[in-house]
């Protein structure tokens, strides 16, 4: 069977495992792609003028958490089984929430720039996690993650999806828009671990954000599409929630005299939540774990619906 891979993504080592596991696989150069029968690649490389190439394609295997630029029209018009790697950046997002929070409630901004000025000052902290209410907006596997770390510090975590979920980490599981708002109006924690759709577009609007509590925080690790960043912009500035954290931004990157730079109250990092040392080999493992299944007739828990 031929397949096609994005070698980019792997180091020499991690490829020789690729090959050591599937010898009866015939690996493609790019060069020859069109011949793939497994494509396996960023959501960037599937593109419709690439897929209407590829007469013997049997399966997608995307190699990044989020598909929102991928044709899906096409790909199911085509019945062409599609699979997003599940589980490879929860664990390191989900350190990186904590991140963000702690750099709002132990003053780690102001304290930095002290540091670097040499100066000597206390600045009360009126912020803990402890006991506090946490809504998690996207209750899959990233959300898993940081509601698993949330109970550890002691929280009460509720978690919001569109489909019924089976899970005992979450004190308290939410489906519909009426219970979510309710949530948002007790939450000091606001995590967005949401896919990027149609129905998600700009799903943090103005009525989302008047929701939320005074001293909330609003933390995104999922597109920067998920919010109305004007919205947002707004409510930062008029001091309508504490403060937001944002790992993604629309666009990407921000521009430099993008007025979102400028709200008050907001800490922006370059798209990096799911950087780890560990990323490229629990890709890899995802990557064999998901092509056996599918090879094997196995269901996949990680394909795309």
């Amino acid at each position: 069977m031929n397949v096609y891979i994005d070698e980019t993504f792997f180091n020499h080592a991690l490829m020789e495992k690729f090959i050591k596991h599937y010898p009866t696989l015939h690996l493609l150069d790019e060069q020859h792609i069109s011949q793939a029968e497994l494509l396996i690649v960023s959501p960037k490389m599937v593109k419709r003028d690439l897929l209407e190439r590829m007469n013997n394609l049997k399966f997608i295997k995307l190699l990044t958490a989020g598909y929102d630029t991928v044709d899906l029209t096409y790909v199911k018009e085509n019945k062409i089984p599609i699979a997003y790697a599940k589980d490879v950046f929860s664990i390191q997002i989900a350190e990186d929430v904590f991140a963000k929070i702690l750099y709002f409630n132990r003053k780690l901004g102001s304290y930095h720039e002290q540091s670097v000025q040499q100066k000597w000052t206390f600045i009360p902290s009126r912020h803990e996690i402890y006991l506090k209410h946490v809504l998690i907006v996207g209750a899959g596997s990233i959300g898993y993650e940081i509601a698993l770390r949330m109970k550890a510090f002691g929280a009460h975590v509720t978690g919001y999806k569109k489909r019924l979920l089976e899970s005992s980490i979450y004190d308290h599981l939410i489906y519909e828009t009426e219970e979510l708002y309710h949530a948002l109006t007790k939450a000091d924690y606001v995590i967005l671990c949401l896919a990027l759709n149609e129905k998600t577009y700009h799903f943090v609007d103005e009525t989302f954000l008047n929701h939320m509590k005074k001293e909330a925080l609003l933390i995104n690790v999922a597109r920067g599409d998920i919010i109305d960043q004007d919205a947002l912009i707004v409510a930062l500035n008029e001091e309508r929630i504490r403060g937001a954290a944002l790992d993604v931004t629309s666009p990407e990157p921000l521009p430099f005299d993008h007025p979102l730079w400028r709200a008050k109250n907001i800490f922006i990092t370059p798209h990096q939540a799911s950087s780890s040392p560990m990323m490229k080999e629990r890709l890899m493992h995802e990557v064999i774990d998901t092509l056996d299944k599918f090879l094997q007739g196995q269901a996949l828990p990680n394909l795309i619906r």
